[in-house]
């Protein structure tokens, strides 16, 4: 899913006569088009996140030289008629309508669209098995979320003191898109994983174990950080989603345990491979109840029930290969098997290895020229109090 802008706004009408000049003119009609063109896109009952990042990216150069003319220019940066910008959230289940006059808010929602259509391109890069391009395109997403995090969303909001950060859409919100950059590089981890264990030959547990932890770790961050910092935008979400979330955490625990154990067992420590393998095995399990450790139940959960299969094979497996361990060592080995994995025997470093491809919006660019007749000048204190407000809104300084 993406964001959807609800109202169609034109830059030729609204700066019909300040913008009268040939050059400023022919970049407001191509801004125009841009915008209409990321619409329709974003309204495409065959969404293409490839088409929604790069209809996206056609449209950010121009907003952003609108919004430096207007910060540049602005006695003369009159309007015609007023801009107002309006979206729902591309992340939330029922989102609702936002509105505003500021050209930060467009822009911001703009490159959401960049981020979120790159996840796109991402899960589908990943459903076809392209795991490492994957890992790049979610590594992408979250170094535009980050740049909205630390950079673009800060300023507006700052400035913008009539801005209610819990009314915005999620994906425009400080608190939420930091989370957010956490869930991206998770992702992006995951697919780094996939593509070790496609290679031929005998992979490095050791190494996978790692990852997986580190994988884990994101996901509790970004799901702490959403609990703790954004939780009304939380609420908002879909809470299937939250629960697929769970589901991974542990699922990734899990086999950071059992890539351990393959590790420990290789390196002919048996007695702490078997129990480290029976605990990865037990994670497993269905919880008891939401406080309880263990899997959430998917079998209820409709969206979720594919996985149930996946899960079910995964838990065969081990089961399998614990048997199998069990009986080499009772007839081999013959090392003690503890009831309980000591903590100085358990994994206790995650490995970070992916990180957010770094963005940035270009600043090579130079404002339009701006002119009002003469006399257009000379404004009223009603006027002046407008033009004020309007710098407010949009972040201007």
């Amino acid at each position: 899913r993406v964001p959807q802008m609800v109202r169609t706004v034109s830059f030729v009408r609204a700066f019909k006569t300040a913008g009268g000049h040939p050059k400023t003119k022919a970049v407001l009609t191509k801004a125009d088009g841009a915008r209409s063109k990321l619409k329709e896109t974003l309204e495409s009952p065959t969404l293409s996140g490839e088409r929604v990042f790069i209809d996206a990216t056609r449209y950010l150069p121009l907003i952003h030289q609108i919004l430096l003319t207007c910060k540049v220019q602005p006695e003369v940066a009159r309007l015609d008629e007023r801009l107002i910008f309006e979206w729902t959230s591309g992340v939330e289940n029922e989102p609702e309508k936002f509105q505003s006059e500021a050209l930060m808010y467009d822009m911001v929602m703009c490159c959401a669209c960049q981020a979120l259509g790159k996840a796109m391109v991402a899960t589908e890069a990943s459903i076809a098995g392209e795991f490492a391009a994957a890992s790049r395109e979610y590594s992408a997403a979250a170094g535009i979320f980050q740049f909205l995090a630390k950079n673009h969303l800060p300023k507006w909001i700052a400035k913008g003191n009539n801005v209610i950060a819990e009314k915005l859409p999620t994906e425009a919100t400080v608190n939420a898109t930091e989370a957010i950059v956490e869930l991206m590089l998770a992702n992006a981890q995951q697919m780094a994983v996939a593509t070790v264990l496609i290679k031929p030959g005998v992979p490095n547990y050791s190494l996978l174990a790692k990852l997986c932890l580190g994988i884990e770790e994101r996901l509790e961050k970004f799901t702490n950080m959403m609990r703790k910092f954004a939780f009304s935008h939380k609420e908002r979400m879909d809470k299937d989603f939250f629960t697929l979330v769970t589901f991974q955490i542990t699922l990734q625990k899990s086999l950071s345990t059992y890539f351990y154990a393959r590790s420990m067992w290789d390196k002919r420590d048996y007695g702490i491979a078997i129990a480290l393998l029976s605990e990865a095995s037990q994670a497993l399990n269905t919880r008891a109840h939401g406080a309880a450790t263990g899997m959430p139940d998917i079998s209820k959960t409709s969206p979720l029930k594919p996985l149930q299969k996946d899960l079910t094979d995964i838990k065969a497996h081990m089961k399998l290969l614990l048997q199998h361990w069990e009986h080499d060592n009772s007839t081999v080995f013959f090392e003690k098997v503890p009831q309980k994995v000591p903590e100085d025997q358990k994994l206790s470093t995650p490995l970070q290895l992916s990180k957010a491809t770094p963005f940035k919006v270009d600043g090579d660019i130079d404002p339009l020229p701006l002119s009002l007749p003469e006399g257009a000048l000379q404004r009223s204190d009603s006027d002046l109090a407008r033009q004020l407000q309007e710098q407010l809104n949009s972040g201007l300084e």
